[in-house]
């Protein structure tokens, strides 16, 4: 590497470590503009095939956005109120069932030998008289409620603020996305430029598998699980069909808030095991679609991400920026894949690997 490159490259990773403390120290004023660059980035595949048809950008841009908004907002309709419902439902029915889970915990209690009845007997009293005490204790911190209520109304001020940034800051980006590209392929010096691009191509075409696949492959799950747990009669069947199919985005974390639930409503609701063993069906069918006919039609095999840096990528996303981390450090994880790749790839090309 010639030491015009190494001062690039140099000046290119303090430029990076600064950008990353500050979106860190900002996150939380950052977090629309993320939301509405990765909506955008997802959205301009089909401003371009809109383009193809002889329509010009910004009314493309405006054709979509609208599109998009309707979309959304008519799901919002149609899911909120069956959300609504399911959840009365289980309202409803949730005395009953911490009736039966105590039915079944108590001969459980008193075979386990050094638990004393006198003490469990204790110990509710205790949490009895506590839960008595709460009412007072909450007029004792008035002033931290009525702190801790500007607080939430700050937040949902902040809330309101970000649901209007975001569809502003998405028309503009898609609006000038190429330009925007344009300019960066720019910046970069000529000699190295030819290699950006192949590198930002190879970077777009990962993320355009696994951010758009794993989303059609999640939103797929999402439908087939809650269709299945409808059949077998699972209460908060569409809640949780949801749930499981968009927490497979990290792997196996979609059995766990999905299964888990599902198993023990069906158990509670009927109390046989014929419905649970059609949970059980529902999850296996799904999970064998998923490996051998969704994912490697939808996302492929070259993406190249292992299941443990997935988890590893969201657990430090989680760690660092909280949900914008969850939602941010699988597409952030892919890129440095590509990133490293290429690094290695250059690392034996080099005189030092010979």
């Amino acid at each position: 590497m010639n030491p015009k490159d190494k001062k690039l490259l140099t000046t290119f990773l303090i430029a990076l470590a600064v950008a990353l403390v500050f979106l860190y120290v900002a996150r939380r004023v950052v977090t629309p503009f993320f939301i509405a660059f990765t909506l955008a980035y997802l959205l301009d595949p089909l401003v371009d095939r809109l383009e193809k048809w002889k329509l010009s950008r910004t009314p493309a841009v405006i054709l979509l956005l609208a599109a998009f908004f309707l979309l959304t907002l008519a799901g919002t309709a149609i899911l909120v109120p069956l959300f609504r419902v399911q959840m009365e439902q289980l309202a409803h029915n949730l005395p009953g069932y911490l009736q039966t889970l105590q039915e079944w915990g108590r001969p459980l209690v008193e075979n386990i030998a050094w638990l004393e009845p006198g003490k469990i007997q204790e110990a509710l009293n205790d949490g009895m008289k506590k839960m008595g005490e709460l009412p007072v204790q909450l007029l004792g911190n008035l002033t931290e409620l009525l702190w801790s209520s500007l607080s939430s109304l700050f937040y949902a001020i902040l809330v309101a603020v970000n649901l209007f940034i975001i569809p502003i800051a998405m028309f503009y980006l898609l609006r000038d996305f190429d330009r925007i590209n344009e300019k960066i392929t720019n910046m970069v010096p000529p000699r190295l430029r030819e290699r950006f691009v192949d590198l930002v191509r190879e970077i777009d075409r990962v993320l355009s598998r696994f951010v758009r696949g794993q989303l059609m492959v999640a939103t797929l799950m999402a439908g087939l699980y809650s269709a299945g747990l409808f059949a077998c009669g699972t209460p908060m069947s569409l809640f949780i069909g949801v749930l499981a199919g968009y927490a497979s985005l990290v792997p196996y974390l979609g059995l766990v808030f999905g299964f888990v639930p599902a198993a023990l409503l069906t158990f509670l609701q009927f109390q046989e095991l014929g419905p649970v063993l059609g949970v059980v069906a529902v999850f296996g069918v799904v999970q064998a679609l998923e490996g051998m006919v969704i994912t490697p039609r939808v996302v492929g095999d070259q993406v190249g991400l292992h299941p443990v840096a997935i988890m590893f990528a969201v657990l430090v996303g989680a760690e660092l920026f909280g949900l914008l981390g969850v939602f941010l450090a699988v597409p952030v994880a892919a890129v440095i894949n590509v990133l490293m790749r290429r690094g290695v790839g250059w690392y034996k090309k080099s005189p030092a690997y010979s």
